[in-house]
């Protein structure tokens, strides 16, 4: 940004023709100091100058905006607001504390600590105006239940290791029992020993993601930093500026004649907007050839040394990844086989590297049979077998379709939305593998869903769907961290039967009290999907009461 105090001093210790040639367009002339005779190849090399010499600095007058600036800045201090000067003099607060990082299981107090968590959050619910039904309480194995996990790797003379941050201070990990055995036992130890041999697999990686599956499969994510070549990027960056200015000036003496032509060939109609989508179509193709001639590590003799990787994890996929580029061995997802109370083959789901899916497995198949019990019948047993509802389900936020492939059986119809296209991909996928024939999917948000349904919204990406043809009556979320939302929920208040799987309890409270208004809370079951922690999910089915 020009300074015209800095460009008034500049002017002052150069002669006229310098002056001029910085005033004007060509910015790469030298610039020189009127008191000393010395010449600089660009101002701040000037600026240093006077600085550095102080007779120098004083005749060409740079002391005195020196001076002059910093009154400004004394001025402007002397306006703010006592508010804001009282903040500016705050201390820094202090780092506030962290809990210490512990990554060892305790099996033997297991049951114990899962008791405290469930009566924190009976605590919790207890301030609501409603009968809490006895909750039904679904435990994770003590240690080996982890099918996700991800590292940083620290590199030093001693070779790379995995670390996590405690607070501020890294430490290193020699051994993760709370992974599942093919991470803890296979995957770590091996992948330490062939970084440790290859070299081009080892340089610049920064984070390791493991994924496996009940299953046993298993995949390994390789994340890199990529520095810029900024040399030959900023040669590349001059010359395209170069060839754009000159495009520039030849388009400004044809264009008119061009548009002129176009329209007279349209009766008339403005074509200029196409000229400009040709233009920026160019720059875009020019930014991207750009940012190719960064130095990427996925090159081939990468390659190479992944497949030996995957070989010694026993077949395991690598996928590498660095600056939005990717490069895999083997497959860029996992296959999971889940047992389900009440399913008679376990359900296939295909989980892509990189997208959510339940981390622990075990508790996973908990949480189907209990939502296929209820989402069935109120008073469902988990693993009751029976007929078909004869209305349908709507889920929200469905993922690669964990719930709906689950609860497709116990409905006429199933009504799906995801926002993510890798999800939306695999939940058709993973239908397909389990042979359900009955689900549709639809790319919307829970919002914009929302607004078809009441008719005052029509979207493109659901041109496909006849919502008239739905009968739905029973509905399924599953929604983030932040839960549902204000607005969200007076939408799934509008629906007789509620079925609310949460990973956060306490917006699940705040949800409830708009829930609670016209529903009553029938069934509640808590999944510990992470022991040793405070975190707990829930499950809760509620009715709309009767008028």
């Amino acid at each position: 940004r020009r300074c015209p105090g800095r460009a008034h001093t500049m002017a002052s210790v150069m002669s006229p023709g310098e002056a001029s040639a910085v005033s004007g367009p060509s910015a790469s002339a030298s610039f020189g100091c009127a008191v000393c005779g010395a010449s600089f190849g660009g101002r701040n090399a000037l600026f240093r100058h006077l600085r550095r010499q102080a007779s120098c600095g004083e005749q060409g007058g740079l002391v005195a905006i020196d001076q002059e600036d910093a009154a400004k800045a004394q001025g402007a201090e002397n306006k703010s607001t006592p508010q804001q000067q009282e903040k500016k003099k705050k201390p820094k607060k202090e780092d506030t504390e962290h809990k210490k990082l512990n990554l060892e299981t305790r099996p033997e107090t297991y049951a114990e600590e899962l008791a405290v968590k469930v009566a924190a959050v009976w605590t919790l619910f207890g301030g609501l105006a409603l009968q809490l039904p006895e909750p039904e309480v679904f435990e994770s194995p003590p240690d080996h239940y982890r099918m996700r996990c991800e590292f940083d790797i620290w590199q030093d003379h001693r070779g790379p290791s995995y670390t996590m941050f405690s607070g501020k201070e890294r430490v290193q990990i020699q051994h993760y029992p709370m992974g599942t055995k093919l991470i803890s036992e296979k995957l770590m130890p091996v992948l330490l020993d062939v970084l440790r041999r290859e070299e081009v697999l080892r340089l610049r990686l920064f984070q390791v993601n493991f994924h496996t599956t009940l299953h046993g499969d298993g995949l390994v994510g390789l994340l890199y930093h990529t520095p810029y070549n900024r040399p030959e990027r900023r040669a590349k960056e001059e010359r395209r500026q170069a060839e754009k200015q000159a495009r520039e000036l030849l388009e400004a003496s044809i264009d008119r004649g061009v548009v002129a032509e176009r329209c007279e060939e349209r009766g008339g109609d403005a074509v200029e907007g196409e000229v400009d989508q040709e233009e920026e179509g160019q720059q875009d193709k020019e930014a991207t050839s750009a940012a190719a001639i960064d130095d990427c590590p996925l090159t081939e003799a990468w390659t190479s040394a992944a497949e030996r990787l995957s070989a010694a994890l026993g077949g395991a996929s690598v996928v590498g990844h660095s600056r939005g580029r990717r490069a895999v061995v083997g497959r860029p997802w996992v296959e999971e086989r889940l047992r389900v109370a009440g399913v008679a083959e376990p359900l296939r789901y295909r989980q892509i590297e990189g997208c959510f899916s339940q981390p622990n497995g075990e508790v996973a198949q908990h949480m189907l049979g209990w939502a296929r019990a209820v989402a069935r019948a109120d008073d469902g047993a988990v693993g009751s077998a029976g007929p078909a509802r004869g209305d349908d389900l709507l889920e929200l936020y469905c993922g690669n379709g964990n719930f709906a492939v689950g609860l497709a059986p116990c409905f006429r119809q199933v009504l799906a939305t995801e926002l993510v296209k890798g999800l939306v991909d695999a939940a058709i996928r993973n239908a397909s593998d389990n042979g359900v024939a009955n689900i549709t999917l639809a790319r919307v948000s829970a919002e914009e869903l929302g607004q078809a349904l009441q008719g005052t919204r029509s979207f493109q990406r659901m041109s496909h769907i006849d919502i008239s043809a739905f009968e739905l009556r029973t509905v399924l979320v599953d929604p983030p961290r932040a839960g549902l939302g204000a607005e969200v929920a007076e939408f799934v208040a509008t629906f007789d039967r509620i079925v609310y799987i949460s990973c956060n309890p306490e917006t699940m409270h705040v949800d409830l009290k708009i829930l609670c208004r016209t529903h009553e809370l029938l069934r509640l079951a808590v999944f510990d999907q992470f022991p040793y922690t405070d975190h707990l999910e829930m499950g809760m089915l509620l009715v709309r009461r009767a008028t």
